[in-house]
């Protein structure tokens, strides 16, 4: 079975930094859905982590320009999620887990790859 994508050091590194960014979002569950009904009609709430695991802030988005937006908010080596008006606290905290959920399968076949090259 061939698996595509970076299985590099660094994406490995990254993915394991992710499972721990997602419990930063999920603490932050309660600031982001009370932001949410200030979010302008076209627009789109992006919070952001950085990469010294600090929640940054919030930032409204339209919708049309996340594309550009969102590498913009993340540079350099942090993270988004974007959040539409109407979600709720047990939203954002279930696509946290599941942010986390994905970047730990990540890690794990990241190294499960890995070893098996090293025992060739």
């Amino acid at each position: 079975m061939a698996m595509h994508g970076d299985l590099s050091p660094e994406a490995r590194i990254r993915a394991g930094k992710t499972v721990e960014i997602a419990t930063i979002f999920a603490d932050n569950a309660e600031v982001i859905v009370a932001a949410l009904p200030g979010v302008p009609e076209g627009h789109v709430l992006v919070a952001v982590v950085d990469d010294d695991h600090h929640f940054t802030g919030m930032h409204h988005v339209e919708q049309t320009a996340l594309a550009e937006r969102v590498p913009e908010l993340e540079h350099p080596g942090g993270w988004a999620m974007v959040f539409s008006p109407g979600s709720t606290v047990e939203d954002v905290r279930r696509r946290a887990g599941e942010m986390g959920d994905i970047a730990r399968q990540r890690a794990a076949a990241i190294d499960r790859i890995t070893a098996r090259r090293n025992a060739r």
